[in-house]
């Protein structure tokens, strides 16, 4: 089945519409800052300055608003963990800031690398396939590996649709590929995570990818067994 009309139409009013909206994210809770910011991404300074600078005429002709992301608190994580999920957070930050830029002044000049523009569309992509995966994991289509990324599950509709089968294929292709792109970014400007092992990198963002798993859907245990969330 082919995205619905009113998934279409809410994607349409996003589009539209003059709010700029940051993501909802999740950090555990701690008494530092966990992740290590570095002068990889001065373009988020430069964005901020840029941004406050346009607010504020901006605001005498538009109705828009910036709203800055809600952080929740969870329970404890192990110290790779809190270095991954809060680096991604700092990623995420740094690309809503530029996205908000651009979309209150879409002429303003900032410069990114190739590298940096592949995160922002993988961040980006990441949202807007949001709504798609979490649909195919209650469908029972998809779940949660113990490598960190997105696993067919044996599933009926899978096997008599043959266009839901090809959209779940590619929404999965997608979401995998964007987030080998993140976690290549978060090891690149944290040197926490530099220095630990790559498997246990790899195991570290395969368990936030399931404790991130709502009830109900499948995740893969480390023993290689699969089961459904409880």
């Amino acid at each position: 089945m082919m995205k619905s009309s009113a998934f279409h139409r809410r994607r349409g009013v996003i589009l539209k519409s003059c709010s700029i909206l940051t993501p909802t994210f999740t950090l555990p809770q701690v008494g530092t800052r966990m992740y290590h910011h570095n002068d990889d991404f001065p373009f988020a300074r430069i964005a901020a300055r840029t941004l406050a600078k346009l607010l504020l005429p901006a605001t005498l002709f538009f109705a828009c608003t910036v709203h800055t992301p809600e952080v929740k608190f969870t329970g404890e994580k192990t110290a790779l963990e809190n270095q991954i999920l809060g680096t991604y957070s700092q990623v995420k930050e740094d690309v809503w800031m530029v996205a908000s830029v651009r979309a209150v002044n879409p002429d303003s000049q900032i410069t990114l690398s190739d590298e940096k523009r592949e995160v922002l569309s993988a961040v980006q992509n990441r949202e807007f396939n949001k709504d798609d995966i979490e649909e195919f994991k209650r469908d029972g289509a998809l779940g949660e590996n113990n490598q960190g990324v997105l696993e067919l599950r044996p599933n009926e509709r899978l096997q008599k649709d043959a266009a839901y089968k090809q959209l779940v294929e590619r929404i999965m292709a997608e979401e995998n590929r964007d987030r080998q792109i993140i976690l290549k970014r978060i090891i690149a400007i944290n040197p926490a995570v530099q220095a630990a092992e790559p498997v246990a990198v790899d195991q570290a963002f395969a368990q936030l990818q399931r404790d991130s798993a709502k009830p109900g859907e499948w995740i893969q245990l480390p023993t290689g067994e699969w089961t459904r969330k409880k």
